[in-house]
């Protein structure tokens, strides 16, 4: 112990003594260990910390597999739910649920509330349970027992202000009166992205009773949950599950053809779009950290070229080599915790800056925290941090040529060459490292551009949306809830300043994706079972076209007629013509769709041009579009077209809607414009992200090449004194030294190049529209890192050319 303590302080007074080399390496490493440590902050909180059910280890999610359209995640349909309930055994129980939105009335300004309708045994299931009141029971959801709501603990705070005595209360939904049975836990979360509404954490549970009507095979909108059975693992469960669907298909034909079920792990579920961008970021910022060691290890070794004689007189006395290794290890370890002390700082900053970056529906972002585990990470990162960058310095440093470091005058063997090839080896190796890092980024930006370039179809400037859910308890007939919205866009539209007003059923890149169902054209021949065709279902007013812009190809619009009484027309999307209707003209031909209860067919009066929906990387699918009295729906969203700022228009809109209810609340009032920029949220985040660690990786490799020719120049200033003395120009010294650089930053650039081939793979669920190998990016960023490397050169180059041959031949 007093060894070590005598190290340690000899290792602060060097430290202290190199205040220079002390900073720069200080900064490096808390540059590399603050960003290690702030992306393992998110990779604990989404993929380590634990779930908030009991054994969730054993929970799955049940999805139906669409085959044909090659859809693993898709809405369930209630009747295969029941059947798998009843045939399975290799669950405890299943429990089903889907997402609701409800209007919150009476108590402060109306809000619209997400939220889901769950099977009475759903709590049970997830092993979550209010931290007041009850959860659902048997039979709550049945008739007579419906009327029942537990609340998030976040709107229990933010609209009852934590008021206990909520429960047994009495609160409006959607015009009805409901009992509060339960609060749940703040941990608590259950947000499934796939099949969502409306693409936000529920806030109410309701519950949901699957009757002796759900048997009836007829569309899919259900989620499901299980629980698996002691023993059982998710592999003989799928095996199971498999031949109750392969079974069901046989005996359902015409509803379950190409149809099958895919087990889904809870916690791949929650993290399985955010995980492969959190590990490809955690490879980018372990790239830094390595480059950051890299460079100190550098700085290392040229300061223990001036201690050689310390050192040798150290060895000279009686000192052995591992205790020589042991002092210069403990200085390392020592640098390396500063820097992570200071990392740790760097990386609270980090984790703040990533919560403000990450797309927004990515709610386990949301418990993101610096506790013990991600300290001891910083902890072991900082320590094998300094054992990585200080291993190799100490052990060249640790083994003096005695005869030639005591000789006065003697170079010291650091200055040799196989220090020399060390610290080369480590150039080379950062330039690598970061043209790695800057090609991915440089794929990133270059898919990104392409992205943002993406015709959406429609123009979205000046777009102002908001969405209306009329209640059901309120607005009980069809021809209401038509009224409402006719009146509603008569009155936004009259406003100064407005241009047009449209409504539609479900908004491109908004929450719950769309509805989609089979359909049939008549005079075609029928198709076989599983064979039906599919196309995406919208309910528009006639306004909306004209709104967003979207240009019709041939045909006409709805009429004022057929936007109030039902007509049987609808207009149909340029993809859908392409497709179902190649070498004909598709105006006056009529569709049945699978959705209406007596599809009555319906003739097809326009012909509109494609609108991207689902994301500006996907393809448009066929699209229909129905008058409002075809397809009514309660909940539309409404898009106007203003002369200035949308936003600034949103309390009029508002006043206009509570002028013909004042219990109506508006929800999700944003601009189109930041629809679009939230559908391409994820991408951009790891592009910003690669792209910063990426700078921060160049920065640090050519301070790398920088520091190494600097030194260079340094320990060969007797060398280029004799050569100016014996004639060479200032241009050949100049040459010399930047060619000795240069052919460390290519040899690094060809190993960087072949890496970068390898690795680049990786981001191929990431890139749009631009290969993994594209060979502009991979040459335009091999020249520009070439060309800085020549800057970096060049600096110290510049200063061997004024070196005074007198001086330097009195070097030593």
């Amino acid at each position: 112990m007093e060894s070590l303590l005598q190290d340690l302080r000899y290792g602060l007074r060097m430290l202290v003594k190199n205040p220079g080399v002390t900073i720069v390496a200080i900064i490096a490493l808390a540059l590399g260990i603050g960003a290690n440590t702030a992306i393992f902050s998110v990779v604990n909180a989404v993929m380590l910390k634990p779930l908030p059910y009991r054994n969730a280890d054993g929970l799955v999610m049940v999805w139906e597999h669409n085959r044909a359209r090659d859809r693993r995640q898709n809405v369930i349909s209630p009747a295969n739910f029941l059947d798998w309930k009843d045939q399975n055994n290799v669950f405890e129980d299943m429990a089903g649920f889907f997402d609701i939105r409800a209007n919150l009335t009476e108590v402060d300004d109306p809000e619209e509330i997400p939220g889901q309708r769950v099977t009475a045994n759903m709590f049970s299931v997830l092993g979550a349970y209010p931290m007041l009141g009850r959860a659902f029971e048997g039979e709550d959801g049945q008739e007579g027992h419906a009327n029942l709501v537990i609340l998030s603990h976040g709107l229990w705070k933010r609209r009852f202000g934590g008021d206990p005595g909520v429960i047994n209360q009495t609160i409006k939904l959607n015009g009805r009166p409901v009992t509060v049975i339960g609060v749940m836990p703040p941990d608590f979360q259950f947000f499934i992205k796939a099949g969502s509404l409306t693409g936000k954490q529920a806030e109410i549970w309701t519950p949901f009773n699957l009757g002796p009507d759900f048997r009836v095979r007829r569309g899919r909108f259900m989620s499901a949950v299980a629980r698996l059975k002691p023993g059982v693992t998710v592999e003989q469960a799928q095996a199971e599950m498999t031949q109750i669907a392969d079974s069901l298909e046989q005996q359902y034909p015409e509803f379950d053809k190409n149809w099958g079920v895919n087990l889904v792990p809870m916690r791949s579920q929650f993290t399985g779009e955010i995980s492969t961008s959190l590990l490809v970021l955690f490879g980018a910022v372990v790239f830094v950290l390595l480059i950051a060691c890299a460079n100190v290890a550098n700085l290392l070794l040229a300061r223990a070229a001036a201690r050689q004689k310390d050192i040798a007189i150290r060895a000279a006395l009686g000192a052995s080599r591992s205790r020589l290794v042991r002092q210069l290890l403990t200085e390392s370890v020592l640098l390396a915790g500063l820097g992570g002390v200071l990392g740790l700082l760097v990386a609270v900053w980090g984790v703040d800056l990533l919560i403000a970056l990450a797309p927004k529906d990515l709610p386990p972002l949301a418990g993101v925290e610096i506790n013990y585990l991600v300290l001891g990470f910083t902890l072991a990162v900082s320590l094998l941090t300094g054992l990585i960058f200080g291993l190799v310095p100490a052990m060249e440093a640790s083994r003096p040529n005695l005869n030639e470091t005591l000789k006065e005058g003697g170079r010291s063997a650091a200055s040799g060459a196989r220090s020399h090839r060390v610290r080369s080896v480590f150039v080379v190796a950062e330039i690598a490292m970061a043209l790695v890092l800057l090609i991915m980024s440089g794929l990133m930006i270059r898919s990104f551009a392409r992205l943002q370039s993406v015709n959406p179809g429609f123009n979205p400037n000046n777009l102002l949306t908001v969405r209306l859910l009329l209640p059901a308890s309120k607005y009980r007939e069809d021809p209401q809830v038509i009224s409402f919205f006719r009146q509603a866009l008569t009155r936004i539209e009259a406003m100064p300043g407005v241009r047009s007003a449209g409504a539609i059923s479900y908004l491109p890149f908004a929450a719950g994706g769309g509805a989609a169902t089979g359909f049939t054209i008549e005079g075609q021949p029928a198709p076989a079972a599983g064979q039906k065709p599919t196309l995406d279902v919208r309910v528009c007013d006639p306004n909306y076209f004209q709104t967003m812009s979207i240009p019709f190809i041939r045909g006409r619009n709805f009429t004022e007629k057929e936007a109030t009484e039902v007509s049987h027309v609808v207009i149909i999307s340029e993809a859908m013509a392409r497709d179902y209707f190649p070498n004909e003209d598709p105006i006056g031909k009529r569709v049945r769709i699978d959705m209406m209860d007596d599809p009555a067919p319906c003739e097809i009066i326009g012909v509109v041009g494609d609108s991207k929906h689902q994301g500006l990387d996907v393809e448009p699918r066929a699209m229909s579009y129905w008058p409002h009295p075809e397809l009514t729906y309660s909940a539309m969203t409404i898009v106007a077209r203003t002369e200035g700022d949308p936003l600034s228009y949103s309390s009029a809109v508002q006043a206009a809607v509570q002028a013909l209810d004042k219990d109506q609340p508006i929800a999700d009032v944003r601009t189109m414009e930041q629809w679009l920029s939230d559908s391409v949220a994820k991408p951009r985040f790891i592009t910003l992200l690669l792209s910063v660690f990426a700078a921060v990786a160049l920065v640090l490799a050519m301070v790398g090449i920088y520091g190494v020719m600097s030194y260079s120049v340094t320990q060969r200033t007797h060398e280029i004194g004799i050569r100016m003395a014996l004639g060479a120009s200032s241009t050949n010294v100049m040459r010399m030294v930047v060619r000795q650089g240069m052919v460390l930053a290519l040899l690094g650039v060809g190993c960087g190049l072949a890496a970068s081939f390898a690795l680049t793979r990786v981001l191929a669920g990431f890139l749009f529209g631009v290969s993994t190998t594209d060979p502009v990016t991979f040459g335009l960023i091999a020249a520009l890192l070439a060309g800085i490397a020549l800057v970096a050169c060049a600096v110290p180059a510049r200063r061997a050319t004024k070196v005074d041959p007198m001086i330097a031949l009195r070097y030593e």
